[in-house]
């Protein structure tokens, strides 16, 4: 019995030394990019999955670094960065799998015709802000099913001020909080249009950096609950979290009620996700496989607020998410 990994990692703007990615942020040092690069190699290694989904990865050459630095080597890992040119200056996403797999790729950026909604006061919102990335893969440890990737960064909680507003006005402030919400859902209901196009003909796993948590309306919408149990019933093509799909308690730090993925202040949250289709859910009528374990990797998180003491910072060099990780066994 052979099991599948699959983990998602939030990179935190993973650039190359000296390029300016974001206005008013400094670019990496040298030194800061070797530890960056060098961490996030040893992530690689800790996750030991086949497919890992990546968000906030600017240039193309600096996962390659990463990759070269872990302990496979390039040799171990193939990778894709669509649009992640020396010359960009915008996150992207990334997938990194193991030898000897082989996934075809696509990158979709324009929302599926009729899920472009109108912003007030910004027009219309028609593409993903972080263009999605598809991958498809057949799985011969699960009978040959096709199995589709989605690697996903909606768009942010910061508030979307439209031009000309005064960022100090309450009402302006509320109102650019909604603009943002409004992104995010209608980015929220392309992807799952997108999931039902897809769904009927491959096994689905949908993992990244969603920006909110797992009961929040934009999420539910990309999961699309039924009214019944679990991957049976009306709900054809419903996603479930692979917290749930497993089944058992997750693992969180002594003194958490539940797992998180980011640590804002004193608010966790868990707003990167796993979510799997009913083809990973014990009683499916479709099922092929079950989720086993469900990892968190966090403990950077605690770790990058301490003071570098005159070195590298922390905070620019981990990540300020933690890893997910998901291991699925085919059915005996």
């Amino acid at each position: 019995m052979t099991a599948l990994r699959i983990a998602t990692l939030n990179c935190l703007n993973l650039a190359l030394p000296g390029r300016r990615f974001y206005d008013g942020v400094d670019p990496y040092t040298p030194d800061e990019y070797i530890a960056k690069t060098q961490w996030l190699a040893t992530m690689l290694d800790r996750l030991a999955a086949d497919f890992v989904l990546l968000q906030e990865v600017f240039h193309e050459q600096a996962l390659s670094d990463v990759v070269r630095q872990s302990a496979g080597g390039a040799r171990s890992w193939s990778l894709a960065v669509p649009l992640a040119d020396q010359g960009n200056v915008k996150p992207r996403l990334a997938i990194v799998w193991r030898q000897p797999w082989r996934p075809s790729l696509k990158s979709i950026a324009e929302f599926p015709p009729g899920c472009a909604v109108e912003v007030p006061e910004t027009g219309k919102h028609a593409g993903f802000s972080r263009p999605l990335l598809r991958a498809e893969v057949p799985l011969p440890q699960f009978g040959g099913t096709m199995l589709t990737l989605f690697n996903v960064h909606l768009k942010s909680r910061r508030p979307e001020f439209a031009d000309g507003d005064d960022p100090d006005d309450p009402q302006l402030a509320a109102r650019a909080q909604l603009r943002s919400l409004i992104r995010r859902g209608a980015e929220a209901a392309a992807l799952r249009a997108i999931v039902e196009q897809t769904a009927g003909a491959s096994a689905l796993v949908v993992g990244g950096d969603l920006n909110d948590d797992i009961g929040s309306v934009t999420t539910r919408i990309v999961a699309d609950p039924p009214a019944g149990p679990a991957g049976d019933g009306g709900a054809r093509w419903q996603l479930v979290d692979a917290f749930e799909a497993a089944r058992s308690p997750a693992s969180a730090r002594p003194g958490q009620a539940a797992p998180f993925t980011s640590l804002d202040g004193d608010a966790a949250e868990r707003i990167d996700h796993l979510l799997v289709s009913s083809h990973f859910v014990p009683g499916s009528t479709r099922s092929i496989g079950r989720v086993t374990t469900v990892e968190v990797l966090g403990d950077h998180l605690f770790e990058r607020r301490r003071a570098a003491g005159g070195g590298v910072p922390l905070e620019r060099v981990y990540a300020d998410h933690a890893a997910l990780c998901v291991t699925i066994e085919p059915l005996a």
